[in-house]
């Protein structure tokens, strides 16, 4: 098991209120013993100015779920 502690979705979901992490949409969508798996929107928060997803933000959603 790679969990030190139980957690809800819910739970780790509220815990990114008012962050970057909720600033993107970003959320945690399933939680397993040795997994997780979360999503973010391809939307005008997401993209770069050519209207493709921004680099950043991909970044930010792998340290998201890589950090959780």
């Amino acid at each position: 098991m790679i969990w030190n502690q139980t957690f809800s979705l819910s739970v780790i979901n509220q815990m990114s209120a008012g962050t970057l992490v909720e600033n993107l949409g970003i959320t945690i969508d399933e939680i397993g013993d040795n997994f997780l798996t979360g999503s973010m929107p391809v939307d005008n928060r997401t993209l770069q100015p050519m209207g493709l997803l921004h680099g950043g933000a991909s970044a930010a959603l792998a340290e998201t779920l890589g950090s959780i």
